[in-house]
């Protein structure tokens, strides 16, 4: 499929998620507790996790409220009820077809799928990576599934690490609101050893729940304040990264082990080589006051041989290029979101990239995923 996208990032949402997909695979001790979908009194349906509600589902009666929000779907009339179309193999191919890509990448999705009682999380986590593994098998050539962990429990997430494995499934997720720097600790590294050992990509995405899988709370204005024209969307412009993506320097996660891949997802790459510049000059503060620093190499050095980052709309990260690890950035669609560029990707993508040189804008493009991903 000569001058197809890939995209290295795209979503397997809770909203799209076949409404059996827990109450078939939990077992029947947990199915009660377990995630289902409720009909409220105003006849919306949501999915609903031990007492949590965790978001709407989409695949029912979501789709004919003329209330409801507008999402990417919204742009070209699909024949049918489009909010099966995402978790529809026949169908996500077609639309992918019809943007152009050739190659997905599918995060987890980036609500619910939380919970405090461990047991209780651990079930539903492993049901749904069963779920999605069976997903990407439909299409393995064009659908790559990605599995998500615990960011509280290091030893659930190891354990569904090695799983996950045998699986064949190739790359894991962490919700990168719920990240925190226990994942940085003694505790965690049998997670991240284990990891380079299998060859298994980690990656932080956009996103965050509560420790019930439920909407994080927002401040919400008095009636008499002046609101907002605007906000920065989920990953609040990029700086949820911010944290994070630090400890993976800081704390030596990456360098002491060499082997690791890493990836932003959908964190945009403009603020990135700041960062990266930032950390370079906070760690030569310490070598030339003190003479003392604990790791071997500059974070630079690492970020450009283990870190990979995603985006679907950044005309300063394209002006910025030459300050990645050559072939680290990766275009994505984004595909059903609303910041998505489907179905319109291959004239955005012409539009930000018209003053690259062919080879980079192949690269950011296709052949950087292509490589990445070891695909055929």
């Amino acid at each position: 499929m000569p001058n197809m996208l890939i995209s290295a990032d795209d979503h397997i949402d809770l909203g799209y998620l076949p409404r059996d997909l827990w109450t078939a695979r939990l077992p029947k001790a947990l199915q009660d507790r377990g995630p289902h979908v409720v009909e409220q009194p105003d006849g919306r349906e949501f999915w609903h996790c031990d007492g949590t509600a965790w978001g709407d589902w989409r695949a029912g009666k979501w789709y004919a409220d003329s209330g409801r929000p507008r999402v990417a779907l919204d742009r070209v009339q699909l024949p049918g009820n489009f909010g099966q179309r995402p978790t529809t193999a026949a169908l996500r191919l077609e639309d992918m077809d019809r943007d152009g890509v050739e190659f997905s990448a599918m995060f987890p999705p980036i609500f619910g799928m939380r919970t405090q009682d461990k047991a209780l999380a651990r079930a539903i986590i492993s049901a749904f990576n069963d779920w999605a593994c069976d997903f990407g098998k439909q299409a393995p050539k064009r659908l790559l599934p990605i599995a998500q962990l615990f960011p509280d429990d290091a030893e659930a997430s190891t354990e569904e690490l090695k799983r996950i494995a045998k699986m064949g499934m190739r790359q894991v997720n962490f919700l990168v609101g719920t990240v925190t720097n226990a994942m940085y600790q003694p505790d965690w590294d049998p997670f991240w050893d284990t990891a380079e050992d299998l060859g298994i990509i980690v990656s932080y995405h956009v996103g965050g729940v509560t420790t019930g899988g439920g909407f994080p709370a927002r401040q919400t204005p008095a009636p008499t304040d002046r609101k907002a024209a605007f906000g920065m969307g989920l990953g609040d412009g990029a700086t949820v990264f911010w944290g994070p993506t630090v400890g993976l320097f800081s704390y030596g996660v990456l360098e002491r082990r060499p082997k690791l891949r890493f990836v932003l997802g959908e964190s945009g790459t403009g603020w990135i080589p700041f960062q990266i510049q930032e950390m370079d000059y906070r760690c030569q503060q310490i070598k030339d006051r003190s003479g003392e620093y604990p790791l071997k190499k500059m974070p630079s050095e690492v970020f450009r041989t283990q870190v990979w980052a995603t985006y679907q709309q950044d005309g300063v990260g394209l002006s910025l290029v030459d300050y990645f690890g050559e072939g680290h950035m990766m275009w994505a669609s984004d595909y059903p979101h609303p910041d998505s560029t489907w179905p319109n990707s291959q004239a955005i993508v012409a539009k930000e990239t018209a003053k690259l040189s062919p080879s980079v804008r192949d690269g950011i493009l296709r052949e950087n995923a292509r490589k990445f991903y070891e695909l055929d």
